[in-house]
């Protein structure tokens, strides 16, 4: 009888450690998560630096209706930069689309570059048929973009705010929060040396 009440509370005390490992290991888990910064869209140093006025240029969309950017607009323009070969790009166009559809106040504009009947099939196959969805190397040479799938923010002045490699959904929403935080990309401003850094001298 001694045995089995040692016994059982020998396992009690285990497994009170056991929980409070546990409990540690989830509190630590939480404070690297807290730490590591999230991944921004990485911006390829070419072209028009952000925070200056974007490129002007004039092209056409699919349905004949012409597309100005870089002018100034009553709305915010993401331009997407894909191609209908592109996988990754084909997996963010259904975040693009509900982007679109939630914000009234952002124009998402499509550019591709290729064969006419690769564009038709990728249009209908994600539902793009009333999107500004243009086909012209010239807007591609104009803001020097080399890689796909690439992304550009230009706001209502026609200023460039935000541009980079977009990989995944979260390179996709860093653009929009370099727009906010007026960096150029996210991992400059965490980079940034912060205000309480700086002693009086």
């Amino acid at each position: 009888m001694t045995a089995l009440l040692i016994s059982n509370i020998l396992l009690w005390c285990l497994l009170i450690a056991l929980a409070l490992v546990v409990f540690g290991l989830i509190r630590q888990i939480g404070v690297l998560h807290a730490r590591i910064a999230p991944a921004g869209a990485l911006m390829v140093d070419k072209g028009v630096a952000v925070n200056q006025p974007a490129p002007q240029v004039t092209a056409e969309d699919l349905l004949g209706r012409p597309v100005n950017f870089g002018y100034a607009n009553d709305r915010t323009q993401l331009l997407f930069f894909l191609s209908p070969t592109c996988p990754i790009c084909k997996s963010l166009l259904p975040a693009l689309r509900a982007i679109d559809k939630a914000r009234d106040d952002l124009e998402v504009v499509y550019i591709s570059d290729g064969e006419p009947e690769q564009q038709r099939k990728l249009i209908k196959e994600f539902g793009l048929e009333g999107a500004r969805y243009v086909v012209s190397p010239q807007v591609g040479m104009t803001y020097q973009i080399g890689k796909l799938p690439y992304a550009v923010m230009i706001d209502r002045q026609g200023v460039l705010k935000a541009k980079g490699l977009v990989n995944s959904r979260e390179h996709l929403d860093s653009l929009f929060e370099t727009e906010h935080l007026g960096a150029a990309t996210l991992q400059e401003y965490l980079n940034k040396p912060s205000p309480s850094m700086h002693t009086p001298s």
